[in-house]
């Protein structure tokens, strides 16, 4: 018994999943040929995405200025680590570097030896729209205020300014993007009342409005002009120098060098944030699908539903399980029960008794008709060697005692006539 119901159920959701493909199997290439189109151009995929990145073609990427440094020989050499950064250094003592920060501070050992170089008299450049990282450099510089912007989102133009002394800045004359700036003595771009998007400091220069050399807004006001000062392009020669040492710092630089880097250090700053929400979500999911509905409440039900429409229901779960034996015993008890009222025979008769009634009622063979009602309660017995009813046996197993039921009904009420 265990083992063929096992077999039943093993078929029975094989049937069922062989019938959802079959249903979804359009929906099922579609989603595999997508998967497999986006992780190809993934792969694929080999433009610069980096924001302010010197190869990225988008709105806030550098390409335009790095196309226009590398038509007057500039090489650009990038570095994401303190490590790469300093090697470079050493291969190109003439070279200029720009150390480009978001969201990592450089490390503190770096941050020492460009103050150094910058005393020395090498081109070292701060930029960062994030004043407070800047604002660590040195004791006399502080975040200021942000850049105005207009009703329409657009920055305000920033003039030089009289107090400005840088070439780059004097010869830009003014600018036009969203940022920050910082607080000092002086410099160029004035912000408020003591606020410079441009400013010196004792580790090179700083600026604070990196959105300015975007390919959005290069072509604004004096942009391009400053881009190029301040990357090595002088205003009166198209003499530059060979070589720009571009450090973006990374979480790599966060630790030191005996410290193991936690994985945590390299996630984006956005990831908390949604980690947090996701929390609370779950927990509102949570509290939402487990809430107390209150005590069941019975009313009457407004429409009775046919005996024809349970049963077709009853008919079709069947099918859909695949269960041909279970179909087969219902619908011989269901002959059974109305054989037995036809023959007028008790509610406990057995199979044999109502085959042989049936037998002379109709004049059949009463072997025949006794393996036709014992033929699905042998299929259910534990001790039956045959095999599982088919789908075309259970169909010609119906017709039969339909066709069994039927000459019984006609001799039945022939026999009630002669009477």
């Amino acid at each position: 018994m265990t083992s063929q119901t096992s077999s039943s159920t093993v078929s029975s959701g094989a049937a069922a999943l062989r019938s959802a493909a079959s249903r979804w199997q359009f929906w099922i290439v579609v989603l595999v040929v997508g998967a497999v189109v986006a992780l190809l151009i993934q792969l694929l995929e080999t433009s610069d995405s980096e924001t302010y990145g010197t190869e990225n073609t988008n709105l806030d990427g550098y390409a335009a200025v790095a196309n226009v440094l590398a038509d007057h020989g500039v090489d650009i050499h990038r570095a994401y680590s303190a490590e790469a950064a300093r090697n470079l250094m050493e291969q190109e003592p003439d070279a200029s570097v720009v150390v480009l920060l978001r969201g990592f501070q450089a490390e503190e050992r770096l941050i020492d030896e460009l103050e150094s170089e910058w005393e020395s008299g090498r081109e070292v450049l701060w930029i960062s729209q994030e004043s407070w990282l800047l604002s660590g450099l040195s004791d006399d510089t502080q975040s200021g205020p942000r850049i105005p912007v207009g009703t329409a989102g657009t920055a305000e133009v920033l003039e030089a300014g009289s107090s400005c002394a840088h070439p780059a800045a004097e010869a830009a004359a003014s600018i036009q993007a969203p940022g920050a700036s910082l607080r000092a003595d002086s410099g160029c771009f004035p912000v408020g009342e003591d606020g410079f998007v441009l400013s010196e400091t004792s580790h090179g220069v700083v600026f604070t409005a990196p959105e300015a050399f975007t390919n959005q807004h290069i072509t604004e006001e004096g942009n391009a002009a400053l881009a190029l000062g301040l990357f090595g392009i002088g205003p009166e020669d198209d003499a530059a120098a060979a070589h720009l040492i571009w450090y973006t710092p990374s979480g790599a630089d966060t630790v030191g060098e005996q410290q193991w880097g936690s994985p945590l250090d390299y996630l984006p700053e956005w990831v908390w944030p949604l980690l947090w929400w996701l929390g609370l979500c779950s927990v509102l999911g949570m509290v939402a699908a487990g809430r107390r509905y209150g005590p069941v409440v019975s009313e009457p039900m407004p429409v009775s539903v046919p005996a024809e429409e349970a049963t077709v229901g009853r008919g079709r779960l069947y099918q859909r399980a695949n269960a041909v034996a279970q179909t087969g015993l219902v619908l011989r008890n269901a002959h059974l029960l109305r054989l037995t009222r036809l023959l007028r025979l008790g509610r406990g008769s057995d199979p044999a008794t109502v085959a042989d009634a049936a037998a002379r009622a109709t004049g059949r063979d009463p072997a025949a008709i006794r393996r036709l009602l014992d033929r699905t309660g042998a299929a259910q017995s534990s001790t039956s060697p045959g095999p599982v009813m088919s789908h075309k046996d259970a169909v010609s197993h119906a017709q039969a005692l339909a066709d069994l039921e039927k000459d019984v009904r006609r001799a039945v009420r022939t026999q009630r006539r002669t009477e």
